[in-house]
């Protein structure tokens, strides 16, 4: 399971670091933006080195056993340095933060000198692929190496989630307030990592053993690392994403719309701004969906007002009353009740008939919703059911009362037997 972890970390923190390097290249004076590139190069090399076959081989080429561990963590360290300096260019004003960050730079320069001598004073004589902290710790030089070590990394990542969860809370930019609140999430999951490595150093003092949680530790310091760096790509890559989700349910949209509008358009044919497509055609219309949809709702309720001469309301109440008999919930009643009264509309005008010439008043106009994608919904809906009407369904109620207690019956029985299994199923 770790070197699984270790390998997802590499995969995230260096696809991480091509991601920004392209944003580098465009601003390359952007020292924040540095700082979080050497934070995704710094994490995957650390992860990289962490893999057994690469220590393996990092110790056969320095001579030097466990060398790869002192790499790993000089990364970490020097990352969870890095982190703080992406924060102070983004939370002060430029002349304050470069000189905080000369500060913090020192710091961790000062940091990294003092590991590299204390784990030239360890000297470990036996190579450690798995549990090298498990088998050192009773070591007094370890001891303060993993000390400094940890209390760093602790202090790091629990000030990463102080300042990104409060910061989240008045980003004005969506993604940047989900980025924040991922990366803070992240940063407080990593803390089991360094609460377990600190009750080793405690477990020394007051013997008791954690070796039970070491898996526990590492679950926590790689899954927290990965999410803390998806964090900080989030608020770039998280609007393209959701622009894609969009697309995705617009063209969904359209496409579910087309029967409905291809019957209606064959009919009025002036509600189409553009020539009208084919079936084919329009399922390649990749292009402008947005707009394709906004233009198909719009079109679809010009045609049900072109149509309001010839709706017939004998053949929507019959619909109803019928639906509501079948137990469907109230919303399907009143699509089903909609696609009839445009299936009947339709083929009025096709008779040249208009139903309402008997005295009886037009229909009333469609309820428009708040907004486009209410409306849509709504429509789709209405197309689900108008594609589920049986085709004798177009003259029901054209012909009277008689005509559609007789002939109509069955088939309508049929039709909402097929929109009540529709509802029920979520379909």
């Amino acid at each position: 399971m770790i070197t699984f972890l270790h390998s997802l970390g590499v995969v995230v923190a260096w696809a991480g670091l091509f991601y920004k390097l392209r944003a580098l290249r465009q601003n390359p004076r952007d020292p924040a933006l540095a700082a979080l590139c050497a934070v995704f190069a710094l994490s995957g090399m650390s992860f990289f080195v962490s893999l057994p076959p690469v220590w393996a081989r990092l110790d056969e080429l320095t001579g030097i056993p466990n060398i790869a561990a002192l790499v790993a963590q000089s990364c970490v360290l020097s990352l969870v340095v890095g982190q703080q300096v992406v924060l102070t260019y983004w939370a002060r004003p430029p002349e304050r933060a470069r000189r905080l960050v000369r500060w913090q730079l020192t710091f961790c320069a000062l940091s990294l000198a003092a590991l590299i001598a204390l784990f030239c004073l360890l000297t470990p004589t036996e190579q450690r692929l798995k549990g090298f902290t498990l088998y050192y710790v009773h070591d007094p030089y370890y001891i303060a190496y993993l000390s400094l070590y940890i209390g760093v990394y602790l202090i790091g990542e629990a000030n990463v989630f102080r300042v990104c969860w409060g910061y989240s809370r008045v980003a004005g930019r969506t993604w940047l307030r989900r980025g924040l609140r991922v990366i803070a999430v992240g940063a407080f999951v990593t803390l089991g990592y360094g609460a377990v490595r600190a009750g080793n150093i405690l477990g020394t003092v007051f013997d008791f053993d954690l070796r039970a949680w070491e898996d526990v530790a590492w679950l926590c310091g790689d899954l927290g690392s990965a999410v803390t760096l998806v964090g900080w790509t989030l608020p770039g890559w998280g609007p393209r994403v959701a622009a894609a989700g969009h697309w995705m349910t617009a063209y969904r949209r359209h496409r579910r719309l087309y029967p409905l509008w291809a019957a209606l358009h064959a009919a009025v044919p002036t509600i189409a701004l553009a020539p009208a497509r084919g079936a084919f055609a329009d399922r390649l219309a990749l292009r402008q969906m947005e707009f394709r949809l906004y233009r198909r709702v719009i079109e679809i309720r010009d045609g049900q007002l072109a149509l309001r001469a010839h709706h017939d309301p004998a053949a929507a109440e019959r619909a109803r009353h019928e639906a509501l008999a079948a137990g469907m919930p109230e919303d399907d009643v009143r699509a089903h009740v909609e696609a009839v009264r445009i299936r009947s509309a339709l083929a009025s005008k096709a008779e040249g008939r208009a139903a309402a010439a008997d005295g009886t008043t037009p229909a009333d106009p469609p309820v428009a919703r708040n907004d486009l994608s209410d409306e849509a919904v709504w429509l789709v809906r209405v197309a689900t059911a108008f594609a589920a009407l049986p085709a004798s369904a177009a003259h029901d109620g054209g012909d009277g009362a008689g005509a559609g207690a007789g002939a109509g019956s069955g088939d309508d029985g049929v039709q909402v037997e097929v929109m009540r299994r529709q509802s029920a199923g979520g379909g």
